[in-house]
């Protein structure tokens, strides 16, 4: 039900906003900010129709307008100019409705009308015609209720039901489907390592006709608007000509931290849409490598993997984002650094990173905010500088915020953060690969190896060395997350790609090293026991996957035909290879896609290991002759900064 607030209780709400900003001064941003807090308000209600949380477009607002400084400079909060023009709207449409004071409706409308402030400048950046939403909040009356849908919900046999869904989901659904008369839910795709459900609807009329089904993304409503405005960035202009695409603006729901998307989808004649993970098993893995390199690749990377220009990097910038955070800290409110504690500013030097411990102070100077945990008072800092990947490298959280009180928001840029050392990266992975059960000692530099390898370096050591080597790569638009579950088959075994949250302009071998882990996972560990012994004997068919006699007598005949739609994949990856022959781009890639996995409760166990293996391996291959490594394909840093000192050497 609508809250019905009056102005006085709406200026008091902005003002707490300008405070928290601090502005000092009252603004129209400030006004419309407190409209969108409203719970069950019609500003909120308005944008929610149109695809748009009202956190999210808050978070829009305060990172345009940005923080003020701690001093304030004059007595009291006024009123800018431009906030007097509004009032002076609003209230002229209190009287000219015989009203005495002005109401929520009155201030949307004016804001609206006035045509020129940060709000309706955010809103215009986020697609919205202003004269529309004029419109429509006009005809609303004041009594105005949002809509409730209502629609029947009901489950086809092919649906996994031993994983229901969400109320939060099912409302989302409600919401996307509103004005028919029921929804079929086909089955859920499967495949994904993240919490996002991905499903294939279809809408039924009161006729009990159907529509043709599509496919739904419910994720994290912040994610989920991200991924609609990368798709018109990205995607839109670049797929090709038969293959999903966005239908419409995304779901939101004021209640809930989720939203949706629908993807088209033209399935067979019992409206499924099978991803590579249920089709591969009707496929056969001879056939599903043929695909990827016959259907998959060609079609796609015309426009994608296909045009490549020489794109030269440190390798962090593009893969450290992938990895834990390199610090978990402890929020300490209004201290002052004592003289031993470590400062941490751009550029980062992992080496010295390394030195914090638990319990070490840290200072944090210019980072910027990626995301804001408002449910675990946490907020997720990095360096913010660079390429779109660069800008999420040495991910810093930060425990312990009380955002009720403290305002952050996406983008924002944090001049100082002191905390104090909870967790470090390497304490995330050695406790994920702690949870694998091991046979050997973790805290060893070096691991046992595979035939033809005595030792491989232990990932969550050798891994450091890596980010900071330069690579002779590629440039190409990526998918970003190609795994098994977000390649869909459709008639006649086109190929069709969803999910788009990470699509961009990136590293091309980053694609195919996440589709390998993938395949490795799904459909090569699947036929092993799962044990490290079985991780081990992948890993050693790995090693010799471009051999061209694969009929050792030791072989494993069904291990050897799972591995067929690897070596499909790294075919396509040798086309993709920036100079011929020179794996070691591969290998490095391969490596920090592996590292990620295995942290993925997701994954299956037998998976993770043989992540962990790969890992090791990739690293070995990329600095030896057995990577083909040459001086010339990646070469260490040698021309590093220093820091600024804060009594112990900076990080």
């Amino acid at each position: 039900m609508t809250t019905h607030i009056g102005l006085r209780d709406i200026l008091i709400n902005a003002r707490q906003e300008s405070f928290r900003m601090q502005h000092y001064f009252l603004g129209v941003e400030h006004l419309f900010i407190a409209l969108l807090e409203i719970q069950g308000g019609l500003a909120s209600s308005i944008l929610e129709e149109h695809g748009l949380t009202a956190r999210y477009v808050i978070d829009a607002i305060r990172r345009h307008a940005g923080k003020g400084s701690q001093q304030r400079l004059w007595a009291g909060m006024p009123n800018s100019p431009r906030a007097d023009v509004v009032l002076g709207i609003a209230n002229d449409l209190a009287l000219e409705d015989g009203r005495a004071e002005i109401n929520e409706r009155d201030l949307l409308i004016a804001i609206l009308d006035e045509h020129d402030s940060i709000p309706v400048r955010i809103l215009r950046k986020l697609d919205l015609d202003i004269d529309h939403l004029l419109k429509d909040v006009s005809e609303r009356t004041p009594n105005y209720l949002p809509r409730q849908p209502h629609l029947r919900t009901t489950y086809a046999e092919m649906f996994d039901g031993a994983a229901p869904l969400s109320d939060a989901q099912l409302l989302i659904l409600r919401r996307m489907f509103y004005g028919y008369d029921q929804i079929r839910i086909e089955q859920r795709l499967t495949g994904g390592y993240t919490e996002a459900a991905i499903l294939v609807v279809t809408p039924i009329n009161a006729d009990n006709l159907e529509d043709a089904s599509v496919v739904v993304k419910i994720d994290h409503a912040d994610i989920i608007l991200d991924e609609a405005q990368r798709y018109d960035l990205h995607v839109k202009n670049s797929l090709p000509p038969l293959t999903a695409r966005l239908e419409e603006r995304p779901t939101t729901a004021e209640t809930s931290d989720l939203a949706g998307l629908k993807y088209t989808f033209i399935g067979d004649s019992n409206s499924t849409a099978p991803n590579l993970r249920i089709a591969a098993k009707d496929l056969g893995v001879n056939a599903l490598g043929d695909w990827l390199h016959e259907e998959l690749y060609p079609y796609f990377g015309r426009t994608w993997w296909q045009q490549r220009r020489p794109f030269r990097f440190q390798v962090w910038s593009e893969y450290d984002w992938l990895l834990p955070p390199v610090l978990t800290l402890e929020y300490l409110p209004d201290a002052e650094p004592p003289g031993d504690s470590y400062l941490i500013k751009d550029p980062v030097r992992r080496e010295r990173l390394k030195l914090a411990e638990y319990g070490d102070v840290v200072v944090i100077e210019n980072f910027v905010v990626q995301r804001v945990h408002r449910d675990k008072d946490a907020i997720q800092l990095a360096i913010g500088k660079g390429t779109e990947v660069a800008r999420r490298a040495y991910k810093i959280e930060v425990i312990g915020m009380n955002l009720a009180q403290n305002a952050y928001y996406r983008g924002e840029v944090v001049d100082q953060l002191i905390g104090r050392v909870w967790k470090t990266r390497s304490e995330q992975l050695f406790h994920a690969a702690s949870a694998l059960d091991p046979d050997f000692d973790l805290q060893e530099e070096l691991i046992p190896g595979i035939p033809g390898i005595d030792k491989l370096p232990n990932p969550i050591f050798a891994h450091e060395k890596l980010l900071d080597r330069y690579v002779n790569g590629s440039l190409s638009k990526i998918h970003g997350d190609l795994h098994l579950g977000n390649i869909l088959m459709g008639p006649n075994r086109s190929a069709f790609l969803i999910d788009f949250a990470n699509t961009r302009n990136g590293h091309t071998l980053f694609d195919w090293a996440s589709l390998e882990i993938s395949l490795l996972s799904d459909v090569v560990m699947a036929v092993t026991d799962g044990s490290w012994d079985s991780a081990r004997q992948v890993a050693h068919y790995m090693l010799t996957i471009d051999d061209e006699d694969k009929s050792a007598a030791d072989a494993d005949a069904r291990l050897l035909t799972a591995l067929d739609s690897v070596i499909a994949v790294r075919e396509i990856a040798f086309d993709c290879l920036a100079r011929p022959n020179h794996w070691s781009e591969y290998h490095i890639a391969l490596a920090l896609c592996s590292m990620r996995a295995i942290t993925w409760d997701t994954m299956p166990r037998a998976g993770r290991r043989l992540m962990f293996l790969l890992a090791a391996l990739a690293i070995k291959l990329s600095t030896t002759l057995g990577g083909r490594s040459s001086s010339m394909d990646t070469v260490e840093d040698s021309d590093l900064t220093d820091l600024a000192d804060t009594g112990r050497p900076p990080l």
